[in-house]
């Protein structure tokens, strides 16, 4: 009966096949590894010359008592804890989705931003290339004009279609509910981590097990060869793990608002500050450099002239990729204050 029942949890494992992902398909695997051994009973065996076992009552010793013991052993207490491990791997599954669709979300609104600002000057863009086309063949300039304007288009094409791509790869989302939705699912999710990591190490603390087999020993039959135990154990420890339990817990409710460190690779508060630190100077550096361009386009504008007309045009290309890569930054810095004040609340 047991065993069927471990069978079938087994099976249920196979239901996660939709939504899958490299990091929960490795968590999960851990998880069904180290669930098959603790649900799956225990084969034991032994022949020769050995100790009588407590359970037994020893024959007279002879110079031929050769002893035969095999059976089977299953640990009940196994079964419960292997219940919590898959558990415990569900709840990281979900804490990482969580984080990617905050990471999607954020990193969907810079691009865009991005696209917003390409978009826009794309047309302008495709105007100055047919109005060089034009004075080439007027000739009021040279091919060589004509080669670089296209140049600098296709690149803005590119740039554009590139960002378009990052865009389509991304997962849907929905807004500014989505990301909130998004990280309420985190904190819970690590809250179910660290519930699940404290529920398997207080029920280590207990063993209910089973062991049912035969013993004989050879030249000395006995009427009843075959035996079943059931055996327990309790670690006292486990009524002072409590108080410990509970300042963990506490303990990791701070690590997740605490800028200086984090829990495991995925993360948390303290890795979107790290970012909003990098974008944050980036942000800074590329509008600086958007305004500088700025003011020499408005310059050149009031000197006039073809020369500077052409030249205008070249640094107009340059403002333009400055432009958007500010708009990315400047949009993704909001977002992730956004979700770190949203954490601060909660």
């Amino acid at each position: 009966m047991i065993l069927c029942v471990s069978l079938a949890a087994g099976a249920a494992s196979d239901a996660r096949a939709q939504e899958r992902d490299g990091y929960c398909d490795y968590v999960h695997g851990v998880a069904d590894s180290e669930a098959a051994l603790l649900r799956s009973p225990n084969l034991f065996g032994s022949f020769g010359y050995v100790d009588q076992l407590s359970v037994t009552t020893s024959p007279a010793s002879t110079g031929d008592n050769l002893r035969l013991t095999f059976g089977v052993g299953y640990r009940l207490s196994g079964l419960y804890q292997s219940s919590i491990v898959r558990a415990h791997a569900t709840a990281q599954c979900r804490r990482h989705r969580a984080l990617s669709a905050i990471d999607s979300s954020s990193t969907r609104q810079a691009l865009q931003a991005k696209a917003d600002v390409l978009d826009q000057a794309l047309a302008k863009a495709d105007k100055m290339l047919d109005q060089v086309s034009e004075d080439v063949s007027h000739r009021r300039t040279t091919r060589q004009e004509l080669i670089s304007t296209r140049l600098r288009v296709d690149r803005l094409h590119e740039l554009a279609a590139e960002t378009r791509r990052q865009l389509d790869a991304l997962p849907a989302t929905k807004g500014d509910t989505g990301l909130a939705r998004s990280l309420a699912t985190y904190l819970t999710a690590d809250g179910d981590v660290a519930h699940e990591e404290g529920r398997l190490r207080r029920a280590r603390a207990w063993d209910v097990s089973l062991r049912m087999g035969y013993d004989r020993f050879l030249s000395n039959d006995t009427s009843s060869p075959f035996f079943a135990v059931v055996s327990a154990s309790f670690n006292i420890g486990w009524l002072f793990q409590g108080s410990a339990e509970s300042r963990a817990a506490s303990g990791r409710r701070r690590i997740l608002r605490d800028e200086r460190g984090g829990i495991g690779a995925d993360a948390t508060a303290a890795r979107m500050r790290s970012l909003l630190q990098i974008d944050s100077k980036r942000a800074e550096e590329t509008a600086a450099l958007v305004g500088d361009l700025d003011g020499q386009l408005r310059e050149l504008q009031r000197v006039g002239g073809e020369s500077s007309r052409r030249l205008a045009q070249t640094v107009w290309f340059e403002w333009v990729e400055a432009k958007a890569q500010h708009e990315y930054y400047a949009a993704h810095v909001a977002t992730l204050r956004q979700v770190l004040g949203m954490a601060e609340d909660r």
